[in-house]
């Protein structure tokens, strides 16, 4: 028998409804006046059923959004954690960066005696590795010189080198075989957070030439990454 109030069906003979109602129309609900409102069938009104999908498809998306921002965290915090960098192997070199930096496409074109090799970035900083190929004339002057004597020939030419008007002061780094210099330069697309680039020029001389590593950040964010930049080339071993 079908109740008129909330539309269950209960077994034949049974007087009173699992929700407690009357089956009965005679009014009466234990010698008493029906405390309840008649109803017809029709007038029933059965609850709906949740949908469950639309409800699943959006903790899927809510799940997969947090792992991406905590990936993207990570990639960032390794930035500045030195334990998970990686070890990067090219020709001739390896380095040791952040993980969260991707080999990108070559942004300058190589020309006379200078071959650009590799070229990575992430959001924050980037680098990008070139070798030189001494001239003759060149390598009878430079071909045997570690980082200190080459910078002491370097002076002794007269050779000076600006960047947007500023002259590159190089110095050697300490404790270090390679000589650098710092400049802020416009550089589109080097680093993903700024057209505006800090760079740090290295020279890495060896017998037949040298190295040249550039690593770079936002120029805003000088202060805070150019200790992990100079960490990298410090890094920088040849094959």
């Amino acid at each position: 028998m079908k109740c008129m109030y909330c539309g269950q069906d209960n077994p034949d003979g049974a007087v009173y409804c699992r929700c407690g109602r009357p089956l009965t129309l005679g009014g009466g609900y234990g010698g008493q006046m029906n405390p309840f409102p008649m109803q017809t069938p029709d007038m029933v009104k059965h609850r709906k059923a949740v949908p469950v999908l639309p409800i699943i498809l959006i903790l899927l998306m809510i799940v997969a959004a947090g792992g991406f921002f905590y990936y993207r965290s990570y990639l960032k915090a390794s930035v500045t954690d030195e334990s998970k960098w990686q070890t990067i192997s090219g020709s001739g070199y390896s380095i040791k960066a952040p993980k969260a930096m991707k080999k990108g496409e070559m942004l300058t074109v190589s020309g006379g005696d200078s071959t650009l090799l590799d070229f990575y970035t992430c959001e924050e900083m980037g680098f990008d590795v070139s070798v030189h190929n001494y001239t003759d004339e060149e390598k009878k002057m430079y071909g045997e010189l570690d980082a200190k004597a080459y910078l002491a020939a370097y002076k002794l030419s007269g050779r000076v080198q600006k960047i947007n008007g500023q002259e590159l002061k190089f110095e050697v780094r300490e404790g270090q075989n390679y000589v650098y210099a710092g400049y802020n330069v416009h550089r589109p697309n080097y680093v993903g957070k700024s057209d505006e680039v800090y760079f740090i020029e290295s020279l890495f001389p060896y017998g037949d030439g040298y190295y040249q590593v550039n690593a770079y950040c936002a120029e805003e964010d000088k202060d805070k990454y150019e200790e992990y930049l100079l960490k990298m080339l410090d890094s920088f071993d040849e094959k």
